[in-house]
């Protein structure tokens, strides 16, 4: 890979050369390398996360659209010390909440979790309880606390019998947590 600097002709030249050099500007340079070769064979997990990834690219583009979405996420960009909104965009696309290990309350009968997204802000997050025979028994919505956290508690009881934590994100993903009774 080479970097071209002070060429005239080269400067922002961007595409393929013959069927073996590719000129393309990365940050400003214009960047001169050998064509990428095309993957071989694709494990399921590379298909899925670069379906993933496609899907996280499709929906930056569109949500860059909105002028309040694009700035919430220069300000993310910023923040985070990435390049632009979009990187920002896609970040958030591809990271998925996190469910904290849940602390026993002082009493000993119920546990407390928090669910939160590194960096970047939850839309909306509900607890489901389940009976024995796996029906939803009772919902619960979350409130999100300053700390961008959503805290919840459960009894032993209700740990036991099932309890499901359904998170959504600003990007309409929608992930599925199980909190675990700690001993």
């Amino acid at each position: 890979m080479a970097t071209v600097r002070t060429n005239p002709i080269l400067n922002g030249l961007s595409g393929m050369l013959g069927k073996t050099i590719v000129f393309k500007n990365l940050r400003g340079k214009t960047i001169m390398a050998n064509r990428p070769s095309p993957p071989q064979k694709q494990s399921e997990q590379q298909k899925t996360n670069r379906s993933k990834f496609r899907d996280a690219s499709c929906w930056a583009r569109m949500i860059l659209l909105d002028p309040q979405k694009k700035d919430y996420y220069l300000k993310k960009a910023k923040k985070l010390k990435l390049p632009n909104a979009y990187t920002a965009a896609i970040t958030d696309y591809m990271r998925s909440p996190r469910l904290s290990d849940g602390y026993h309350t002082s009493n000993g009968n119920a546990t407390t979790f928090h669910v939160s997204k590194k960096d970047f802000d939850l839309k909306k997050a509900e607890v489901m309880l389940m009976d024995a025979g796996g029906q939803v028994r009772e919902t619960r919505m979350l409130a999100e606390d300053r700390y961008h956290e959503w805290t919840f508690t459960l009894s032993t009881k209700e740990l036991r019998t099932g309890a499901v934590v359904y998170v959504s994100d600003e990007a309409g993903n929608v992930f599925r947590l199980l909190p675990k009774l700690s001993e």
